[in-house]
Order: structure tokens, then sequence, then C-alpha cells
């Protein structure tokens, strides 16, 4: 069982069954299996977690030992408090043993471009000159120890490693951030302790990026900028926390598309998908400094500066990046006429398969479950288009002609209406050729937000996501029990996903659905019952959890609390 510490730019995965340690800053891994070898004879007898604290204790015949472990900004540390309870003096040695790869985390998702690196130690420094020019380093004090311990003695050891790269990058590195969340009482104990679960999480994710907080995606395998998840985090927060989403509409806005690139799919005024600090991303080996492979981020970038400004009528910060906006809607304009009318996406090299939310491999799949064919025109994404036009062109917050946006946004409507409705529900999406993958998927229940559903076909929408073969029991899955390509345990075929039902509980409730509200519940009882609130579970009827998910997970955890609001809304 892994557990993580996070603070700011920096992170520690501790492996509880073998109390090693990995620690990581600016997408590096500085430490790996970090270990803690005594000379006494001690046995650790348990382990305790909080925010950016692991307290380990240890038990010997005459030595008893508190080891504290906590991540700063930056820096890795130790503090060992060792006891004499025992009636004659004794001898205590101890050693960290830990490598030092300096490899950037997303070597593990590329292995092919793995580079065999060389460091030089210089008295307590470990340093390292990458292929992107920059200097990285990690200082370490306090390796090893030996001292001896009279009768009823004290004495405590301090062990650290602390990181640092020499160079600049396109945004400021990430620091503390001070967000100051609500405490909410609930009657029902199981929603108390979901809801501090959720608030726990975020507090881990979220950091401040050039003085705006900003949610990181989540730990540890995403902790990084993702325009996609940073979105949706901030939409979920927006009604007690606005200055979350003002924080990632100007950190997205400084990392907008400039011009055309191949290699990271950047395009004017796109909306990355991801960025990174490692190495190989930084010498742009691999394509995340950062990469625009995303057809959502940009739409709903645009829709979440119309929801903040209806909230909280801050027309300083839209103008601030109202030419952001405007080229973000020309980016979606754009793509419409090239995509004839939808926006489309292909697959490059080394990009991503699928640029919605579902970007995994074969996780837009047709009725044989085979991956749709490129280009790929996905359902959710022409919803969130249509949206962002319509709060573009009623809010004014760009530059361009609003009857000539509410005029695109209502042909979409009505071409998307005609192209992707199947007789019954909204298939999955329409493929190179422009034929529909007729695939019950969650992806149409994102469309109950964006006003793209008209009036007389919510209803089947509605029921098509809570009949047994979409609704585990616990959450709405992402694909049909029914579809070729379902799996329960699948990461996006099959599977329940926290903010995938958040983003429908939101539609369901602005519609006026609150008994089907209700019924989403489960996901709060899941969440307890699975002792944390994960990037996903399977969608088995029987509650069972999926090793690989991430957690915490910020979309998850916002989601959550979203979710509470809209329960409680509904009398829940």
């Amino acid at each position: 069982m892994r557990k993580v510490l996070s603070n700011g730019h920096s992170y520690a995965v501790l492996k509880e069954r073998e109390l090693t340690v990995d620690f990581y800053a600016y997408g590096t891994l500085f430490v790996e299996n970090l270990r803690l070898s005594l000379g006494a004879n001690l046995t650790p007898i348990s382990v305790s977690i909080s925010r950016n604290l692991v307290t380990i204790l240890y038990y010997g015949d005459r030595v008893w030992l508190t080891r504290e472990i906590l991540v700063n900004n930056g820096s890795y540390e130790e503090r060992c408090l060792f006891v004499n309870r025992g009636n004659s003096e004794v001898t205590i040695e101890g050693k960290y043993d830990f490598s030092t790869p300096f490899s950037d985390i997303l070597e593990r998702d590329y292995p092919q471009f793995t580079l065999k690196r060389n460091f030089v130690r210089v008295r307590d420094k470990y340093v390292y000159r990458g292929i992107d020019g920059r200097v990285r380093g990690l200082e370490v004090v306090g390796e090893k120890f030996k001292f001896t311990l009279n009768e009823n003695e004290t004495l405590e050891t301090k062990f650290l490693a602390r990181a640092f790269v020499k160079g600049t990058f396109r945004i400021p590195t990430f620091k503390s951030a001070d967000i100051s969340f609500k405490m909410k009482c609930f009657d029902n104990e199981r929603y108390q302790q979901v809801y501090l679960m959720a608030i726990n999480d975020l507090k881990s994710l979220i950091v401040s990026i050039g003085g705006y907080p900003f949610p990181l995606a989540g730990l540890p395998d995403f902790g990084a900028v993702f325009g996609r998840d940073s979105i949706w985090t901030a939409f979920f927060l927006l009604d007690e926390y606005p200055e979350i989403a003002k924080g990632v509409l100007m950190t997205l806005s400084k990392l907008q598309g400039r011009t055309f690139n191949e290699k990271t799919e950047e395009e004017p005024g796109r909306i990355p998908h991801e960025f990174r600090f490692g190495e190989l991303c930084q010498a742009g080996v691999i394509p995340f400094n950062p990469y625009y492979g995303s057809v959502d981020s940009t739409p709903l970038y645009v829709a979440l500066a119309g929801e903040y400004l209806r909230k909280t009528q801050d027309n300083e910060t839209i103008g601030e990046i109202k030419e952001n906006l405007t080229n973000a809607v020309e980016w979606i304009l754009r793509r419409l006429e090239e995509g004839e009318g939808y926006i489309r996406y292909n697959k490059t090299p080394l990009g991503l398969e699928n640029q919605g939310w579902k970007d995994w491999k074969n996780s837009i799949p047709d009725e044989t479950g085979r991956q749709v064919r490129h280009p790929v025109a996905v359902v959710e994404v022409q919803g969130y288009a249509y949206w962002a036009l319509k709060q573009a062109a009623e809010l004014e917050l760009t530059d361009l002609d609003e009857k000539m946006l509410n005029k695109v946004a209502e042909d979409l409507k009505k071409r998307f209406n005609r192209d992707f409705w199947t007789g019954e529900y909204y298939g999955i999406a329409l493929d190179g050729e422009n034929n529909p993958a007729r695939v019950v998927s969650s992806n149409m229940g994102h469309l109950l937000i964006t006003g793209i559903v008209p009036r007389d076909r919510r209803k089947g929408v509605v029921e098509r996501l809570f009949r047994s073969y979409m609704f585990s029991g616990w959450g709405i899955r992402t694909l049909s029990s029914r579809e070729a390509a379902y799996n329960p345990f699948s990461y996006h075929n099959g599977s329940v996903w926290p903010h995938d039902n958040a983003i429908i509980a939101i539609g369901l409730f602005e519609l006026g659905f609150y008994e089907e509200v209700k019924k989403l519940s489960s996901l709060i009882e899941a969440c307890y019952r699975l002792g944390k609130i994960p990037e996903l579970f399977s969608g088995l009827e029987r509650l069972s959890p999926i090793p690989y998910a991430n957690s915490p997970q910020a979309w998850s955890a916002a989601g959550i609390l979203k979710l509470l609001e809209l329960l409680k809304e509904v009398g829940v």
C-alpha cells in the first residue's frame, strides 16, 4: 500500500510494506528506494499519516524509536527520536540507503526514451546536467549516524534531501498554497467522513503558481498542470471557492497555444492538455512542454470563464484574459470548419490516441469493441463547444460578433442532434467517415450540462444512464456492460469515475431530475467503504477497488464535494 505526502511541487511515496520511499520534485525522481537500516533490533509497529507528515513507531527490547517523515517544498526530511528504556547504555548505528536516478517521471510510460545518466558527487551534493540544459541536484545531510544512549536518555537525528533545479520554465514552479476550506457538518456521519477526505485530498493538491491557486491533477502520477482536470476541479468548487477558478483561468492563459507545432499539437488559441517539468519533457523528447493534445480543454476553458463571470461579476479578470478567450473561441470556430461541422482529432506518433477525457487507447470503442476510426468526433466535446459559444455570445467574453457566435452554436446544435442521435440515445462518437458509433456510454451524460440536448430528449438520456447495464449500484459506468469493449476494471470502458458522475449530477440537478441525483448518493457510500476518494473504481455490482487508480485525485475530490452539495439541495 502506498502513502503519498506532498508540499508544493514535491511529493514522496512511502511503500508501507517495505518502508521504502521515493521522492519526486520538478517532475523528477530524485531519490528512489530510500531505506533506513538500523543496527539495533527495532520492529515497526504502526504507521500514521497526515497531509505531509508520516509517523512510524518502532519498538525494541531497550530502545524505542519515533520516526517522522515530512515533505517541504523542495525537500524530504526525517527526524528520528531514539529513547533508551533499558537499564544500561546502548549504541545506535544507522544508515540511509538510496539511489539518485534523476529520471523524468514519464520514463515509466515512455521506456524507449530512458537515459543512462551520470551524476557527479561533490561532498554532500549529487549533481546532474540534463539534456535540456538544466542542472538538477540533490543535497543530502545526515546519511549515517552512530551514537551511544545512556539509560533513559533520548537523542534526535535528522536526515535531509533537498532537490534543486537551476534554470527557468515557461511558468513558475509550484509553491505551497494556503486555501482555507470551510468546515461543514453533516447529520450523516459517513457523509462527514467523506467530506473530510475530500478536503484533505484537495489540500494536498492545490499549489500556488505565480501567486494563483491551482489544483494539480493527482498524486503520485499526475502531479502536474492538466488543463481539463483543473478546469473541472475549478468548476466543481466555483460556488464556494471562486479564487481557484480564477487561478486556473490565469495559469492556463499563460500556457495557451501561440503557433502551430505538429509534435506538441500546439495551435493558436488552444488550451494545453498537460505541462511537465521533467528533463525529457523540457528537452522536447516527450512532447509535454506543454502538450496540447486535448479537444475539450479549450471549450471548457471558455465555459469556465463564463460561469466564473456569472458567479463573481469579476469583469476585471475576464478583461485581462479577453484576448485569450477570443483566441480560444477562434480555435473552436476553426476546428468546427476544418472538421466539417464538428471538432475532431487524429492520432499523432507520440500523441494520445484519444483527446477527450477518455484519452487512453481504445477508450472510444465502436460496436465491435474496436477503437473508432480517426478522425474522431467524440460526443461530449460537441456539447462543450455549443456551451462555450453560447457563453461567449451571451456574456460578450470575446471581441467576436455575438450574433455570429449564436448562429454557429445553433447550427451546431441542429446538426449534432441529427447526426449523433441514434433514435434512443446519443452515440459515443462519429468516425472519420461520419458513421456514428452506436455505443452507450457516460459521455452523453455530460451533454445535460451544456444545453445542447432538446427538451424532448432529456428524459430518454437520463433513463438510459440509470438502466442496470449503465448504473452499477454505486455509480454510472463509463461504458454499458452490454458493449463489446466492456471491462469493469478497465480505465475507461466500464469503470466508475467520481468526477464523471459529478458532471452528470450537475446536469441532472439543473434540469430538475432530483430523484436521479439522489440515486448518486451511492457514490458517497462507495468512497466511505473504500476509505478514500479514488480516481476510479470498478464497474462491478460488488464494490471493488482498482489497484492502479490514483488517489488523491483533484477532480474526484472536488466532484465529491459538489455531489454532497447537490444531495443537500435535494434533501438527502
